[in-house]
């Protein structure tokens, strides 16, 4: 390597390395080390093996370039004291190249020395090459993953809340990329941040709109090239060094989260050659004569020029699975790709003689289609449509019309007309229902019922017992009802199909929707459901809040056209006034409103006569108006359904309908839980998959749509989530019901997973039942097994403690002794490698043979099953002798069965050797059971760490709840420093000589195996669960330090392995007190 470049190269690493306790190079005002007076020789001698293993260059010219950039004496005289170990080091690095160019490897081979620089045998090397290259100065393909959390939305997003200012230079801006950006422009716009963006009229892309919302933002200067700019580039500075984005993606919704696009990220130092190229580029087109200042007059010149010349970009089709296709060529009209899947299934059906099925299927995603297309398959001699509104029945007749043309003769039919010559019927419920004297019993052979959540009622119950079709097709988005009637009993529990919400959205069936919760004033549950209190939901402040944030959120407001759900009539009708006086156009309509005042206040908002309706749930089905682009939730979130079906109305395709722009004014509410099961679809009520869906929430939907939630908001969320109850037994029963009326019958444990519904975990975890079987003889009628109490005892404790999967070995072993005795144990590692492809761990065999004695807790909480006379385990004698009763047996391995299933889901990657799963979470009893411990340590005497000599494992426990911008003054607190970086305080009364802080100390020497157990705080209920965050190491910095309270402590640092994952930190971090 050339001497300069060398040089530059050390530069470099200098400047990257603060972290480790070095001053910034040529920098001799910089301030010292956050947490240590002094450097220790560690961290220099690991930056010196750093350089020299990374760089690979002559070890005289690396001390060199080391003595020039690195002026602060105390530290170079630190190096210079490990020259000799450097030379050594040198020698060991040029011995291992011999045999490898993998620089991980000679990292691996080569670092390893003792606080005194001497060399030792390196026992167990744990610190990965990625780890000592973690300030990420190599260029990063960002590739939009949604999977991964690698989009480039979130990239930016994160860039701009480091940034001290930011050029942008897009070719596009598009009002949908504009929208996701809105919150992070509008943080930087409240900080200050100072911005430039360059964008073009290439094609005369850029609408009006999003012209209209950048002159919003104060702090960004924005201007326009009059040309063909086609460049892609993002810089955000933060003082001496820069990120530069650049690559192939306009700020448009598709371009920044799910087109494939190739971005590269550079980290760059202020004066390298690439930032300076890309500034002198950027500079000379921001002072282009053919760039202009965006003004206000300059917008008005350019949307009056585009009207006329519209954009040369070709519109996305809207049929593509459209219920209203725009298309007057009927041969274009063919079923997508998931309404063929469908149409596939219910030939299946046919096929079979099922008489009945129902379809179930988001709004939007072209039921009426799918049922013309089916009646266009099995060519019914007669068919009668059936649905509740006189709307949807003139739609749907003009969809089959389009589809079947000439096929079939259609009519509509009322009270007292004669329709016998039409061959497809359609007709309003209650029409029918009230003169069924004027069909015969077999009148028709294919019978279809729109939003057939409604059979329940009176009127379709006698029209289905009137009829005798050869096929009824039921058509549903919400076959669960809330009402409490099995849909799914009166089609014979057949479910045809089913798309949800995220299907749809990842086949690109519905628009892509931009969701924002946004928290409410001071309003709770007792507002709500208090009349007295009324005036609070429409008081003048609340107004001024909600039409601030729509204004504020709102990008395209020339053509916005919007539903406004709320909780009460009354409240509806008073926003609609206050709104009007403000200056919007609204309406208000109610149940009390007849169809015919409902349908014209609906044709002046399709119309542009009205910018937003307000109502309560009058809207929210049997509605379809495509055009729409907004939907406001100023209510409480009692039903996902509910939830669902109002997002729903909002999602249809339109031609120019780019996304929807969906926000959610949160109040204080103990449902809101319900809001990330709604967004995701997820069912399972487990609190940390419901925590993570708000913390990226933007991963779990499919597509370009994102969600996004304000901090106050978050933390409602959060509080709810913690307060929830989700082992109560009306909790569990009401969720149970829904799943037993769906399928028919008693549910087994696997089935609720394959259908979505709740977490067989909670049943199991309610102290009164501990077990299905208890769960099922308490709660349902037609389950009459009973077991002995001995028997009972072993299925609550085979639920309890072995059925959440998280060590393999424990299920396996009991499974294979259940059903093979000691025979099948002999084989046990040979069939579990055939059979699961699972290499069973010696140490964890004989730690669950261990557990499964009855001698790693007492017997008050663990069950002897197994003995073990030194021949190998065989199940004990009363065990055996009740497994003779073939349910129990039955039920033991259903158990068993499901826990290895949730194992080869959730915890079949095991980390490093060990037996748990990173970024898992474990309780104190499963951390002493799954470290292979020989007895179970309770929480009290764990305190923060524990160490356990045979193993030499000593895992460290942390109650974290620090804000992100802790004090200063809040000194001696467990804290992150960084994504990777630690500091932990030992327990009271402990010095620098106590034996952990020796045994720490000590380390790598003495091959110490240190691991991060961490939890968010203790005010979930029932929440009694670590993430498990991998291996750490201590970095030699200890501090004596006294705590707040007055006793003797050590502080200590640790670097981990593996940094947190992004979503864990920025929880651990974020501040869940609802202040401003």
């Amino acid at each position: 390597m050339a001497p300069a470049r060398a040089m530059q190269t050390c530069r470099e690493l200098a400047l990257r390395s603060t972290s480790n306790g070095l001053r910034t190079a040529n920098s001799a005002t910089a301030a010292p080390a956050r947490h240590s007076a002094r450097h220790s020789p560690a961290s220099l001698t690991h930056f010196f093996a750093r350089c020299l293993v990374l760089s690979l260059i002559d070890f005289e010219l690396l001390r060199e370039s080391l003595i020039r950039f690195m002026p602060p004496r105390r530290s170079w005289q630190q190096v210079k004291c490990h020259m000799s170990c450097g030379h050594r080091l040198q020698a060991l690095v040029s011995k291992v190249a011999q045999n490898t160019n993998d620089r991980s490897a000679i990292l691996a081979q080569t670092w390893s020395f003792e606080r005194s620089g001497e060399m030792v045998a390196q026992q167990q090397i744990d610190i990965e090459f990625d780890s000592l290259t973690r300030e990420n100065d190599s260029p990063k393909l960002i590739a939009n993953s949604k999977a991964t959390g690698g989009t480039l939305l979130s990239v930016i997003e994160e860039q701009l809340s480091t940034c001290s200012s930011f050029d942008f230079c897009v070719a596009f801006v598009a009002d949908g990329g504009l929208q996701i950006l809105v919150e992070a422009f509008q943080e930087l716009k409240q900080r200050n941040i100072k911005g430039r963006l360059l964008t073009s009229t290439y094609l005369n892309f850029n609408s009006p709109d999003a012209f209209r919302k950048l002159l919003e933002y104060d702090n960004i200067e924005v201007r326009v090239f009059q040309g063909n700019l086609h460049a892609k580039g993002y810089i955000f500075d933060k003082g001496e060094t820069s990120t530069v984005i650049v690559g192939s993606s306009n700020m448009t919704q598709t371009a920044l989260t799910c087109n494939k696009e190739w971005n590269v990220l550079y980290q760059t130092v202020e004066n390298s050659r690439l930032l300076g190229e890309l500034r002198g580029e950027f500079n000379s087109l921001w002072n282009d004569t053919s760039t202009v200042a965006l003004s206000q007059d300059w917008i008005d010149n350019y949307a009056t020029y585009r009207m006329t010349h519209p954009p040369k970009t070709k519109s996305k089709p809207t049929f593509k699975s459209s219920e209203t296709p725009t298309q007057n060529d009927l041969a274009e009209i063919k079923p997508n790709k998931m309404q063929q899947r469908a149409l596939e299934a219910l030939g299946a059906i046919h096929r079979k003689g099922e008489t009945r099925a129902l379809l179930v299927s988001a709004t939007g995603t072209g039921k009426t289609f799918l049922s013309a297309f089916d009646v266009l398959a099995t060519k019914p001699r007669r068919v009668l449509f059936l649905a509740h509104r006189r709307r949807i029945i003139d739609a749907s007749r003009a969809s089959y019309e389009r589809l079947l043309g000439s096929t079939y003769m259609f009519d509509t039919y009322q009270t007292g007309k004669n329709t016998s010559d039409a061959t497809c019927v359609f007709a309003m419920c209650s029409s029918v229902a009230k003169h069924l004297s004027d069909f015969r019993p077999d009148e028709f052979d294919y019978i279809v019922i729109d939003e057939a959540h409604r059979t329940g009622s009176q009127g379709y119950q006698s029209i289905m017992s009137h009829f005798t079709p050869r096929f009824y097709l039921g058509m549903t988005a919400t076959p669960n009802r809330t009402d409490g009637y099995d849909v799914f009993a009166l089609f014979n529990h057949v479910i045809a199909f089913q798309i949800t919400l995220q299907d749809a959205l990842s086949e690109e069936m519905l628009a892509p929707f931009h969701y924002f919760g946004i928290h409410d004033l001071e309003i709770d549950d007792e507002t709500v459901e208090n009349t007295a209190l009324f005036g609070r939901l429409t008081s003048d402040e609340r107004v001024r809040h909600i039409t601030e944030k729509i204004e504020e959120y709102s990008v395209t407001k020339s053509s916005r056209r919007g539903l406004i759900f709320c909780n009460r009539n009354a409240e509806a009708k008073e926003l609609s006034r206050k709104f009007n006086a403000l200056g919007y156009r609204t309406a208000a309509i109610s149940g009390q409103d007849p169809d015919e005042v409902r349908d014209a206040v609906i044709n002046r908002l399709e119309a542009g006569e009205l910018e937003y309706i307000f109502s309560v749930d009058i809207m929210n089905e049997g509605v379809d108006i495509p055009s729409l682009n907004q939907i406001i939730m100023l209510r409480r979130t009692d039903s996902a359904i509910i939830f669902i079906q109002q997002l729903g109305r909002g999602l249809r395709l339109n031609d120019g309908k780019e996304y929807a722009l969906v926000l959610d004014f949160i109040g204080n509410y103990q449902s809101n839980f319900l809001v990330p099961i709604a967004l995701s679809g997820d069912k399972t009520y487990n609190k940390d998959r419901l925590r993570r869906l708000v913390q990226e929430g933007d991963s779990t939907i499919p597509g370009c749509s994102t969600v996004s939630f304000d901090r106050i908001s978050e933390a409602r969320i959060y509080k709810a989530i913690d307060g929830g109850d989700f082992t109560s037994v009306r909790f569990l029963k009401n969720e149970y019901l829904d799943l037993r009326q769906k399928l028919g019958k008693i549910p087994s444990l696997l089935e609720f997973d394959r259908n979505g519904s709740i977490d067989p975990l909670l049943i199991f975890k309610n102290s009164g039942l501990g077990s299905y079987h208890a769960f099922l003889s308490k709660y349902e009628p037609d389950y009459t097994v009973q077991f002995s109490s001995d028997q009972t005892k072993i299925l609550k404790f085979i639920s309890q403690k072995l059925a959440a999967g998280k060590r393999f070995e424990d299920l396996y072993l009991l499974q294979t002794l259940v059903e093979a005795g000691h025979e099948g144990y002999r084989h046990m590692r040979e069939a579990a490698l055939r059979s699961y492809h699972t290499q069973l761990k010696d140490s964890a065999v004989r730690s669950a043979i261990t557990v499964l004695k009855g001698d790693f807790a007492t017997p008050k909480d663990f069950v002897s099953l197994l003995i073990d006379d030194g021949c190998g385990p065989r199940l004990t004698e009363a065990f055996a002798t009740a497994l003779r009763n073939a349910e129990f047996k039955r039920q033991i391995l259903e158990v068993l069965d499901f826990g290895i299933a949730r194992n080869r889901l959730d915890y079949a990657e095991t980390y490093q050797n060990t037996n748990f799963v990173l970024n898992a979470k474990y309780t104190y009893e499963e951390v002493c059971r799954l470290m292979n411990w020989e007895k179970n340590i309770n929480g009290q005497n764990l305190g923060g760490y524990f160490y356990d000599e045979k193993t030499n494992t000593f895992p460290v426990f942390i109650n974290y709840d620090k804000a992100p911008d802790i004090s200063e003054s809040i000194q001696y607190e467990d804290r992150f420093v960084s994504p990777s970086k630690l500091v932990a305080i030992s327990k009271n009364n402990r010095t620098l000589n106590s034996p952990e802080i020796q045994r720490l100390q000590a380390w790598p020497g003495n091959g110490l195996k240190t691991y991060l157990f961490m939890r968010k705080n203790k005010d979930d209920k029932g929440g009694k669960e670590f993430y498990f965050l991998g291996k750490m190491h201590p970095t030699g910095e200890f501090k004596a330090i006294k705590t707040k309270s007055g006793d003797n402590a050590v502080e200590i640092e640790y670097e981990l392995n593996a940094p947190v994952r992004q979503d864990i930190y920025e929880f651990m971090l974020s501040d869940l007190s609802e202040t401003e």
